[in-house]
C-alpha cells in the first residue's frame, strides 16, 4: 500500500511538472533537426553570421523602428476558441509594450538591471494588406473539425489538415491561435539558416493569447507570445538551448542560469546560478524564462542586439515593407 501511495505521489508530481511546461520551441527545433539534419549545420553558420554582424556593428543604432506585420490565424472548433478581435488586439498591444519597454510593470525590474533593460525598437501591427494587395484586418478565421492541434503534427499550419496555410512567411509574422494539446502554452520556429519555410511562425494556445476573453491565469498577460516571438527572432531560453546544463544563450549580459524558473520568485533568486558568485542570482523576470506572466518585465540590451542582428541576417523583408498602414 505504501509503495502504491508513493508511486501515486511521484506520478502526480511528474504530471504537475509536465503540465507547467511553458514552451515547446526547444523540442520542436530538435524534432525539425531530426527530420532535416542539415538544419543543425545551417543554424551554426547563421550563428556565425549573426555574431559577425554584431561584431561589425558595435554601435548600431536603428535609423527607424522596425515594424513587423502580423497575421493572426484563429483556428477554432468551438465558439469559445474563436477568440474576439479585441482579445487579438490586446495581444498586439502587449507585444508593442514589451518590445518597446513601455510595459507598466517595467518598474518591477530590479535596479541592478535597469541600465541594461532594453527598448528593442521593434513594433508589431496587424497587417492592413494581404498577400494579394487587398485590404485586411490581419486576422483569418478557420473553423475546423479538429478538436485540438499538436506540436508534433504541426497540422494547425495546413489547410489540408484542418488548419490554415501561412501567408508568405518572409513577409509576415504568422501567428496561429488554436486549442493546443501537449500541455504546452506555445511554440515557435527560430530562424533555420536555410531559408524561411512555409511552417515558419508562432503557435499559441487560445487560453494564453492576449489579456482578455478566454485567457487563464497565471498566463493571462500576453507574455507567452512575447516569449515565443523572442524565439522567432532567434533568442534562446535564458539558460540556453538545453536543460540543467548551465548553457549559453549567446547573450553576454544575461546571467548564467542552470534551468528554468516557474511561479514568481523573490529577488534575488540564487537557486539556479550554476555555482557562480553572482550576488544578483537569476534574471527570472526576463521574458525568456518560464515565470508567470505577472513576473516577466524585461529584455536586455544584448537580447535586443541579437534580435536586430537576426532580422538583418535572416528576416530582411521585415526591414522595408508597406504591409501596415503608415509603415
Amino acid at each position: 500500500m505504501k509503495k502504491t501511495f508513493g508511486y501515486i505521489l511521484i506520478l502526480l508530481f511528474s504530471t504537475n511538472l509536465f503540465a507547467q511546461e511553458r514552451c515547446g520551441t526547444t523540442q520542436h527545433l530538435h524534432d525539425l533537426q531530426a527530420q532535416f539534419p542539415e538544419i543543425t549545420e545551417k543554424r551554426a553558420k547563421l550563428e556565425k553570421d549573426i555574431q559577425k554582424w554584431i561584431t561589425e556593428n558595435p554601435n548600431h543604432q536603428q535609423k527607424s523602428i522596425i515594424t513587423i506585420p502580423v497575421v493572426v490565424h484563429v483556428v477554432y472548433n468551438t465558439s469559445q476558441q474563436n477568440i474576439s478581435d479585441g482579445q487579438i488586439q490586446s495581444q498586439i498591444d502587449v507585444l508593442n509594450a514589451d518590445y518597446r519597454r513601455t510595459n507598466v510593470d517595467a518598474i518591477m525590474t530590479p535596479s541592478v538591471w535597469t541600465s541594461i533593460a532594453a527598448d528593442c525598437e521593434i513594433e508589431f501591427c496587424l497587417a492592413t494588406n494581404d498577400p494579394n494587395g487587398n485590404s485586411t484586418n490581419g486576422i483569418t478565421r478557420t473553423q475546423t473539425s479538429n478538436s485540438s492541434f499538436s506540436m508534433q503534427s504541426n497540422d494547425v499550419k495546413s489547410t489540408a489538415n484542418g488548419g490554415k496555410d501561412a501567408w508568405p512567411n518572409d513577409d509576415y509574422l504568422n501567428i496561429w491561435v488554436c486549442n493546443l494539446s501537449g500541455s504546452i502554452l506555445g511554440y515557435a520556429t527560430p530562424p533555420s539558416g536555410w531559408g524561411i519555410s512555409q511552417n515558419d511562425g508562432v503557435v499559441i494556445g487560445y487560453t494564453y493569447f492576449g489579456t482578455t476573453g478566454t485567457v487563464q491565469a497565471p498566463y493571462n498577460k500576453g507574455r507567452t507570445a512575447t516569449h515565443e516571438v523572442g524565439h522567432w527572432l532567434n533568442l534562446d531560453h535564458i539558460w540556453g538551448s538545453g536543460w540543467g546544463s548551465c548553457g549559453n544563450d549567446n547573450v553576454s549580459d544575461t546571467p548564467i542560469q542552470e534551468e528554468e524558473n516557474y511561479g514568481c520568485p523573490s529577488f534575488p533568486h540564487n537557486a539556479n546560478s550554476c555555482g557562480t558568485s553572482n550576488a544578483n542570482g537569476d534574471m527570472f523576470m526576463n521574458y525568456m524564462d518560464y515565470t508567470n506572466d505577472g513576473c516577466m518585465n524585461m529584455f536586455t540590451q544584448g537580447q535586443k542586439t541579437r534580435m536586430i542582428a537576426a532580422i538583418n541576417q535572416s528576416r530582411p523583408n521585415l526591414l522595408n515593407h508597406n504591409l501596415c498602414a503608415g509603415s
